[in-house]
């Protein structure tokens, strides 16, 4: 039932309400026969359940499903459908002995003739409550799907697993962890079907690509997405269809969408939308209309098993057919995909063309797969700028600044100004990413600036407005991209702005990227509610179908990175998850540790647990391949989250990792990890270890003007007990903005002025921001003052908030909260006292004296920490004794 419980539960309700009955739907695989057999078992106890299984076999004799019954009536009752109806029914009334009838008739499609309207005459007769599964409704006799047509029974269409549905599923069918990298891999080949994920998860098991790391299952670097057995399940599946049928999805998963008009130019229109009736086809509501394969599984399989020559045939056949509309980038990459399979000879524009489309997809593999088929191409300025942007996509940058220094040693000849701009930008990447040769990365971003801004009249005086516009583009990201690499924030924010100033002249594509590195320097440099307001704006473009992947990602994590900066920690887990792409989309290609990214807003919150159950599988992942070079950030993070957790060893252990570096991580990455890293050591070795970290970032921060992230390390300072940096956390939150900044600031006139209600409502706020170790450090804070000074309403609210958030934050018990076990006999008394039992009562109860009970309250209350009856509650809550 992992996973499965909301459809369950529809089904379960559908039962309940419906006039006649159920139809279940759902394609093969999805657990329509057991996810209704669960739901009629809440109906067994005032009911009688009979089921019947239909089959191709059993649809060729008359009644064929209906054998079982009929073998308890007489051999007279056959010879007439009247008396076989009337002998089912009284046979059903005998046996249910008034108790209601619910009829299940599994794979109800292949259900023969007789059999279907006998069936749906006992349900119209109301001798039956109708439970109906099938893949396929087209395939339901008339007598049947007449039922539904009124309303008589409610269907209930099965709907694939969603990612969060697919985690759960699999790590209760493998008994452990599993890396969101290799999830989505599944899940993307499975389309969320359950049974092709279980089936996927054994075979990648058995052949050694999903194997087990630190008690995780990770994917190895070389998988494969599917094996044999279920390509050979699907293909005899398929081997049913007919010919017309066949011809349709072999085209379709050569050329992955069509127009529909340059389809039926091919085959019949009929045929087309019977594939779309049953669910085959998906035909896109765009202009031009354009249709595909529903299923990534079946296109994949299908075209796996199309003979090269066939595939050669179906190629000239749809070119032929194809309108010039055909080249869009839609079909240009499968095309040009479809042709290299074909052993056909692409011109070197077109490679470089498809390399340049496969990058934007994120499909590292197939971009260098065209790179490398073009002749010489080490020596093409073009062809260089793809292979190095798909090798950093895959996290290769000693390989990338390899190409690099080679070309810039074979290249002859001068390359056409786009080209060679191109080159230059990515140079610039590489040379950022590279310990000890970062510094080059200026000169080419200045090679290029001169180029197209200063040389006169210089080689651009020529060119094409649009496509000026464009390489200029290019070198504005390029150039936000060094910035993000130096920590030059409000450089970078005065860039931008600029640039944006006149948005309506720019792409789309560009006025998203620069937003997004926008939002990223106002959250640091004190703009922090501007971000987030931008950031809301930006983050749902990053769904629509013409933002490239590739694009999309990236926008996505600046947008969560100026969330967390701005304090809006549940924006930023939620920003873009999972579910808002489909099982299919190729944003699930991409190799990474997708589950990082809401680990670390965990931690930043600090939620240790939470954290740690994320970052466990995603560093097992990273450790086998590190595309996005984040893994020692992870190992930070988790050493901080194991820290809170009391697991000691296990926080050493990842900070010794985050020694390690294989390439040079950009500012954010890099404070971020000292951000974690300072908190851990705190935690590990006394708070002035930290707080001396942290304060040295605060200080390097005020100096390059990135007053948020100052904001950030001055707070978590003066939480360890920094209290003379209160001062400084004000001033800070002052040329801040939004919610956390309004936090900082009284938090720290709470410290300045030492008043304990000044305290209480940071604590109350920092609640309200979810953020739960803030507001339980506050309140901590809070209840070390002399309480005898403080009114005893505020220490209550105190001790309540602080036993709230541990509770939500799962905190372990440690010497730090001076917690006593109770006894099994105060455990008793507290619980009777909390409860409202009076002192004389909870005496009665238990046969003793009440100045015993007295007694065992003094020693409670003691223990506790508290100090009256109206605390108990709260604090039986939180101790761990059940």
């Amino acid at each position: 039932m992992i996973g499965r419980k909301q459809a369950v539960s529809d089904i379960t309700r559908a039962l309940a309400e419906s006039t006649g009955g159920v139809l279940v739907t759902g394609t093969s695989g999805t657990g329509k026969t057991f996810l209704t057999t669960h739901a009629l078992k809440q109906f067994r106890d005032d009911s009688l359940v009979v089921t019947l299984r239909c089959s191709a076999a059993l649809s060729r004799s008359p009644y064929g499903a209906l054998n079982m019954l009929l073998s308890d009536l007489e051999p007279g009752y056959l010879n007439h459908p009247v008396l076989v109806l009337s002998g089912l029914m009284r046979l059903l009334r005998e046996r249910a002995k008034g108790k209601t009838v619910y009829l299940f008739v599994d794979n109800a499609g292949e259900a023969d003739e007789l059999t279907a309207v006998t069936i749906a005459q006992l349900a119209r007769n109301r001798a039956v409550r109708l439970v109906l599964t099938c893949s396929d409704p087209l395939r339901l006799s008339a007598e049947l799907s007449g039922l539904c047509d009124g309303g008589f029974l409610t269907r209930v269409n099965l709907e694939p697993l969603s990612f969060r549905e697919a985690v759960s599923w699999l790590e209760e069918g493998l008994s452990a962890k599993v890396s969101h990298s290799a999830v989505q891999s599944l899940w993307a080949a499975s389309d969320g079907n359950p049974h092709y994920l279980k089936m996927l998860a054994m075979e990648l098991a058995d052949s050694g690509s999903l194997v087990v790391r630190d008690g995780v299952w990770v994917l190895t670097a070389d998988h494969h997405v599917h094996g044999r057995a279920i390509t050979d399940l699907i293909a005899t599946r398929l081997g049913r269809i007919g010919e017309a049928d066949r011809r349709i999805l072999e085209i379709l998963s050569l050329a992955e969408t069509l127009p529909l008009d340059t389809l039926l130019k091919l085959v019949e229109a009929d045929d087309v939308d019977a594939l779309e009736e049953r669910g085959v086809l998906a035909v896109e509501d765009s202009l031009p209309r354009r249709v595909r394969i529903q299923s990534q599984l079946v296109a994949d399989v299908v075209r796996e098993n199309v003979p090269p020559g066939r595939s050669n045939e179906l190629r000239e056949m749809v070119l032929l057919a194809a309108s010039p509309s055909l080249r869009t980038p839609a079909t240009e990459l499968p095309f040009a995909v479809w042709a290299l399979e074909c052993g056909a000879v692409l011109s070197t524009k077109e490679s470089l063309s498809a390399a340049r489309l496969a990058n934007r997809r994120l499909d590292a593999a197939l971009a260098l797969r065209f790179v490398r088929s073009v002749p010489g191409h080490e020596g093409l300025a073009a062809a260089v700028t793809e292979e190095v942007a798909a090798l950093m996509t895959l996290g290769d940058v000693e390989e990338a600044l390899e190409v690099v220094r080679r070309h810039r040693k074979s290249s002859t000849g001068d390359p056409a100004l786009a080209a060679w701009i191109g080159l230059l930008l990515a140079e610039s990447s590489v040379f950022l990413a590279t310990p000890g040769a970062w510094q080059e990365a200026s000169d080419s971003l200045a090679k290029a600036r001169h180029i197209l801004y200063e040389e006169a009249p210089g080689p651009s005086a020529g060119m094409p407005a649009p496509e000026l516009r464009r390489i200029r583009e290019q070198l504005t990201l390029a150039e936000a991209e060094a910035a993000s690499y130096a920590g030059t924030y409000p450089e970078m924010a005065a860039s931008l702005a600029g640039a944006l100033d006149n948005a309506e002249f720019h792409s789309a594509e560009f006025r998203l990227q620069a937003g997004s590195w926008l939002c990223e320097a106002w959250a640091v440099t004190g703009r922090q509610a501007d971000a987030a307001e931008l950031a809301e704006q930006l983050k749902l473009q990053c769904l629509r179908p013409e933002i490239p992947v590739a694009i999309a990602q990236s926008v996505i994590s600046r947008l969560r990175f100026a969330y967390l900066v701005a304090g809006k920690w549940d924006e930023a887990a939620e920003t873009l998850p999972a579910e808002d792409w489909g099982p299919s989309s190729v944003v699930y290609r991409r190799f990474s540790a997708t589950e990082v990214p809401e680990a670390i807003c965990a931690c930043m919150q600090g939620r240790g647990r939470d954290g740690l159950d994320l970052l466990i599988p995603g560093i097992s992942q990273l450790r086998i391949q590190d595309s996005d070079g984040i893994l020692t950030l992870a190992c930070a993070a988790a050493a901080y989250a194991s820290a809170l957790q009391g697991e000691r060893e296990q926080a050493l252990g990842y900070l010794a990792e985050t020694e390690s570096e294989s390439r040079r991580k950009s500012w954010k990455v890099s404070r971020a990890e000292g951000y974690f890293t300072a908190l851990a050591r705190a935690e590990l070795e006394g708070p002035r270890t930290g707080i001396g970290q942290l304060l040295r970032m605060a200080e390097e921060d005020r100096g390059t003007g990135n007053v948020g992230h100052e904001l950030l390390c001055l707070s978590s300072a003066v939480r360890l007990g920094e209290s003379a940096a209160a001062p400084r956390l004000l001033e800070s939150a002052a040329e801040s903005q939004g919610p956390f900044a309004e936090l900082c600031a009284q938090y720290a006139r709470g410290v300045i002025s030492g008043e304990a209600d000044d305290l209480m409502a940071a604590a109350n706020l920092a609640a309200r921001l979810h953020n739960d170790r803030f507001a339980l450090d506050i309140a901590e804070s809070l209840l070390n003052l002399d309480q005898a000074r403080l009114e005893r309403s505020l220490v209550r609210q105190a001790k309540h908030l602080a036993e709230t958030c541990r509770r939500r934050l799962r905190t372990p018990q440690d010497g730090s909260h001076d917690r006593l076990t109770l006894t099994a006999r105060e455990l008793q008394i507290a619980q009777l006292a909390a409860a409202g039992a009076s002192n004389k009562s909870i005496a009665a109860q238990l046969h003793v004296s009440v100045r015993t009970v007295e007694g065992h309250l003094y020693q409670i209350y003691g223990k506790l920490k508290i100090e009256e009856r109206l605390e108990l509650p709260v604090a039986l809550g939180s101790t761990g004794d059940d």
